[in-house]
């Protein structure tokens, strides 16, 4: 399997995500809309007018893949999806988002300040991230310190310097915070991730700051937010006239899906 191509853990890559994002159980019923996911594409998807693309489809959830960029670290997820007949249909037995009540590892995200995100600087920890996600310190030290290994989404292990210091005394990340904030070119707005995986091992993930391009109300708006970082990255190209979105949906891939998907074969979004 490609490096490009292997599965995250499916915990981590919920944490990253962040509470917004849901994914359909494996085996679950759900609808595939094609004009829905031809939205999300660089430039308009010319539909067939014959035979017509049904408005919607009735699918099984085949495989998922927990996926992350490899340069950005952002999290996205393959789905396969299997038509089904609609004899099939039973609304009782298609996913509700949300439905999910499985116990979830403890995880802590915080939004990088500008002196998180400074490059000589360190990284300021909450004490319930402290407390609760990292291992414990040993007070009895003055000061307290210990090395904290974290593990991203590609595997790569980090190492920190965790400190317990100052007046008053709060958690830093010294040594080791730098070098990760450069490799991940991460900026104030953006967020860090630590996870407590089942086996008791620290993870860590990104969630990258959505930059909005319109003006009105953005604070506590996720989803507009989002919407607005795709419209700015659609009206960006570039000098050759070319998208500059990298990993962006293209035409020809939501065609293909949807095809696919009314001549009853699987497809892949």
């Amino acid at each position: 399997m490609k490096e490009s191509e292997k599965s995250l853990d499916p915990q981590l890559w919920h944490a990253c995500a962040g509470p917004m994002v849901q994914i359909p159980p494996l085996n679950s019923k759900v609808f595939y809309f094609p004009q829905g996911h031809a939205e999300h594409s660089l430039a308009a998807v010319d539909f067939p007018s014959s035979p017509p693309v049904p408005a919607l489809v009735l699918c099984r959830v085949a495989s998922l893949k927990f996926m992350a960029d490899t340069e950005t670290d952002e999290v996205y997820a393959k789905i396969l999806l299997m038509p089904l007949p609609n004899t099939e249909l039973d609304l009782e037995n298609v996913a509700v988002f949300g439905s999910d009540n499985a116990e979830k590892p403890a995880s802590f995200a915080k939004t990088l300040t500008q002196s998180d995100a400074n490059n000589g600087g360190g990284f300021s920890v909450p004490r319930y991230c402290a407390e609760t996600i990292f291992p414990p310190l040993d007070y009895t030290e003055d000061p307290p310190v210990q090395t904290v290994v974290a593990v991203d989404v590609h595997g790569e292990t980090w190492k920190f310097r965790h400190i317990y210091r100052g007046t008053p005394r709060r958690h830093l990340l010294t040594t080791g915070w730098s070098t990760f904030v450069n490799h991940k070119k991460l900026v104030a707005g953006d967020s860090i991730v630590f996870l407590r995986s089942e086996n008791g091992g620290l993870c860590v993930g990104i969630r990258r700051a959505k930059r909005g391009t319109g003006n009105g109300p953005e604070a506590g708006s996720p989803f507009l937010s989002f919407l607005r970082e795709d419209e700015s990255k659609m009206m960006m190209m570039n000098r050759n006239g070319d998208w500059r979105g990298k990993g962006k949906l293209k035409a020809e891939a939501v065609l293909q899906a949807a095809t696919l998907a009314a001549s009853g074969q699987p497809f892949e979004v």
